[in-house]
């Protein structure tokens, strides 16, 4: 599904323009990228939980010559997934 599918699909279930469905996915996604990059998380209970990690600095390699380079440390978004969508997505 993508973005205009998901606008589509909020439009149809809560009986909205697909403007305003527009709107309110915009505005969601602004909210996560702004608390994520001021350190915070989003926790939706059930749903799961946008956070950022923390990824170690590590040696790489150019792929062209083969020599070492250092990658730094950076933070990286994430999403966990919580136990209502475990249990209702990965079933045996």
């Amino acid at each position: 599904m993508n973005k205009q599918e998901l606008v589509k699909a909020l439009s149809c279930t809560l009986d909205i323009t697909e403007t305003d469905a527009n709107r309110f996915v915009d505005s969601f996604e602004h909210i996560v990228v702004n608390t994520l990059a001021r350190g915070g998380e989003v926790t939706l209970v059930g749903f799961g939980k946008f956070h950022c990690k923390k990824q170690r600095p590590r040696i790489g390699r150019n792929a062209q010559t083969g020599e070492p380079i250092a990658i730094p440390a950076k933070f990286l978004p994430a999403f966990s997934p919580g136990k209502q969508l475990k249990d209702s997505v990965c079933q045996p």
